[in-house]
């Protein structure tokens, strides 16, 4: 069942504008605050104050500790140093421990390593035992009395731990789930918000107080929103999209300040990142956050603010910068997916490469530079599919689709492609594509795939999400976990905030036309100053590019309008599109033999790297020849290049990195 958010926007992130926010400004900041609060440990106390304030969080033992742990580890301080282990020690010990401090450690056993799992457990146990099924939340201290009121903010925290030891494979009964939803959905106000007071639904719903209530109904549905019956999860899923519409139309980060703004930050980015949003009330969530964050705490030269402040303030910064896994194709009224594809495959891969990563939903309506931004795009709706050629020119750009489907669905997306892709015959695959082995095995995955004989464009894969979630380690999600990482090169992530570098030569290029795959990956150079000629049209000296992928688009008509246009005084690049084949090497070889010359390696003013394919492969970049040949010089790069400077990452591709290929290209272009 796919249950239809109709009022929340999801718009472009890639291109910001200019974006006055960027990677680096939020890496100067997490170190900054890091900085900060490491300084401030003490090896008694921790983090905790010398005197308990009455501040919600920090006048409760070990709590200011437990934030200010969990946020490092999240920003990637390990868990082996001194002041972590300690930290660690501390907060064990607290002989009664609030509800908050047991939702915290729970949430830092759950990114430790197994050796914690006994104390994972065991607070576990502990939460749920003192947990009311009744009012479905926790008091500050001890189980609920009956007429007690349950805070929205210790629900939600007991919601997040809760959550955290579900995703490390903890069981945890229906019966808590089911009580935390009654007691959040009758505390929902009818205009789908919340608000601080838990009795019925007085007071005015409020940011802070929604996305609290948000992260209960996510919480639960993500853990057991497939075991509810159809009009359970047709109840959770409408209250879900009601707070959604009412976060899109009145969130904001400027109705609240102190600690209330750094939790609500760090709580509005759980949802986004579970929701895959990348705009709530049509501004970038993450942008303002940064903005009001460094605003508030990160002064000229050290972080300022409450231990409490810096340490949310950590954890809005870097778990919300999350790279990239992958990336959603819906409706423009965005959907929510009961099986949680994006959701699922992003959580095996995040395991599989140790690392954290979110995904992201799209519209038909956003950039190219948007839909760029992930490895891939996934489409489970082919309906979503409308415009055509901005789907070609999403390819062109470096991009790679891949659909999921089945039954009639499975002819209508393949057709789908071939409309794409008319000049790219379709080849089909049960195993031995690298889909289906590159990390994981997963035979027996149907692809049909369409290649261009440099990568991929697109993937269609017979199944769909009840199949993927079917079992913990189909052959299917075992098959996408392959698709995600082999596409990024393995390890090639990028943040929401990466912007691609582009760069221009100030030397006009030709591409010269041949008979065999001259135009293949030509986008990047088409935003050069570049021209398409025959042979015969170069004229005046130039710098040629001579582009093919294999041996037989080798010619003697070809090989000597090279050799002549070189002696009038032009420089011929000539490459190895996409690396597998060896068109520039059988060229050089031909050119060698026609003119008597020995081709001499061209130095290179710097140590270049290679792409994903080649360093699994262990291939060494080859070095540049050269010719000379009357007034002119042929040079010969049996690799890829032109790909490499899209700057977008795919699998399958021998050359030089971005970096590499550009700095090449500025040498040549001298």
């Amino acid at each position: 069942m796919i249950l239809s958010l109709s009022t929340v926007a999801i718009c472009a992130t890639c291109a910001l504008g200019a974006p006055s926010v960027t990677d680096k400004d939020v890496k100067n900041a997490i170190n900054m605050i890091t900085t900060a609060l490491e300084e401030r440990h003490d090896e008694l106390r921790c983090w905790d104050p010398v005197i308990q304030s009455k501040g919600w969080l920090h006048r409760h033992p070990g709590t200011t500790t437990a934030l200010t742990t969990l946020s490092l580890l999240s920003a990637g301080v390990s868990y082996n140093s001194p002041k972590i282990q300690r930290a660690i020690d501390f907060i064990w010990e607290i002989e009664e421990p609030s509800s908050y401090l047991r939702a915290l450690r729970i949430s830092i056993w759950a990114v430790l390593p197994d050796t914690f799992e006994r104390r994972l457990e065991k607070d576990t146990k502990q939460l749920l035992r003192s947990m009311s099924l009744e009012l479905g939340g926790w008091s500050v201290i001890g189980t609920p009395t009956k007429n007690e009121i349950i805070s929205p903010l210790i629900r939600e925290f007991g919601v997040i731990a809760l959550r955290d030891a579900h995703n490390r494979g903890i069981t945890i009964s229906k019966k808590y789930w089911l009580s935390i939803a009654n007691a959040a959905l009758k505390a929902q106000h009818a205009d789908g918000g919340w608000a601080y007071s838990s009795s019925g639904t007085a007071g005015k719903s409020s940011s802070n107080m929604t996305v609290a209530g948000l992260n209960c109904l996510l919480g639960i549905d993500e853990s057991c929103g497939r075991d509810l019956n159809t009009d359970d999860a047709d109840k959770l899923h409408l209250a879900i999209e009601q707070a959604l519409t009412w976060l899109d139309e009145h969130g904001t980060i400027k109705n609240s300040g102190g600690t209330a703004l750094m939790s609500y930050l760090y709580a509005l980015e759980r949802v986004a990142m579970a929701c895959g949003l990348s705009e709530v009330r049509s501004r970038d969530w993450y942008v303002d956050g940064c903005k009001s964050t460094f605003k508030a705490h990160c002064g000229k030269k050290k972080a300022k603010g409450s231990t409490v402040n810096l340490a949310f303030a950590l954890l809005f910064l870097s778990r919300g910068n999350s790279p990239i896994a992958m990336s959603e194709l819906v409706e423009r009224k965005s959907n929510i997916d009961m099986y949680k594809v994006s959701d699922a495959i992003t959580k095996k891969v995040s395991h599989k490469v140790e690392t954290e990563l979110s995904w992201r939903l799209l519209t038909q309506e956003e950039s190219i530079s948007s839909w760029l931004l992930s490895p891939f795009m996934l489409i489970q709706n082919h309906e979503v599919v409308q415009d055509i050629q901005k789907f070609q020119q999403y390819l062109q750009h470096g991009g790679m689709i891949v659909m999921l489907a089945t039954g009639k669905s499975l002819q209508t997306c393949r057709n789908l492609a071939e409309t794409i892709c008319p000049d790219i015959e379709m080849e089909h695959y049960q195993r031995n594509h690298w889909g289906h082995n590159l990390l994981e095995t997963a035979d027996n995955v149907h692809f049909w795939v369409w290649n261009d004989n440099v990568r991929d464009r697109i993937l269609v894969i017979q199944g769909d999400g009840e199949k993927l979630t079917r079992s913990s380690n189909s052959a299917l999600a075992r098959a996408l976990v392959n698709i995600c990482c082999g596409t990024i090169e393995i390890d090639q992530w990028k943040t929401r905030l990466h912007v691609t570098q582009t760069f221009k030569p100030l030397r006009k290029m030709i591409l010269a036309k041949h008979s065999g795959n001259w135009d293949s990956e030509v986008a990047a150079y088409r935003t050069w100053r570049t021209e398409e000629k025959e042979f015969s049209e170069i004229t005046k000296p130039s710098l040629v590019l001579v582009g093919g992928i294999d041996e037989d688009e080798i010619t003697e008509a070809l090989i000597s309008n090279i050799i002549e246009t070189a002696k009038k005084g032009s420089t011929i690049i000539i490459e190895s599109i996409g690396g597998r084949g060896h068109f520039a090497k059988k060229a050089c070889e031909q050119i060698a033999s026609a003119t008597n010359a020995t081709p001499t390696p061209l130095p290179l003013p710097f140590v270049p790297t290679g792409r994903g394919w080649t360093i699994l492969h262990r291939e060494s970049l080859p070095v540049p020849l050269a010719i000379t040949v009357g007034k002119g010089k042929i040079i010969s790069i049996d690799c890829d290049i032109r790909n490499a400077l899209l700057h977008q990452t795919t699998w399958g591709v021998h050359g030089y990195s971005y970096e590499s290929a550009k700095k090449l290209t500025q040498q040549l272009c001298n």
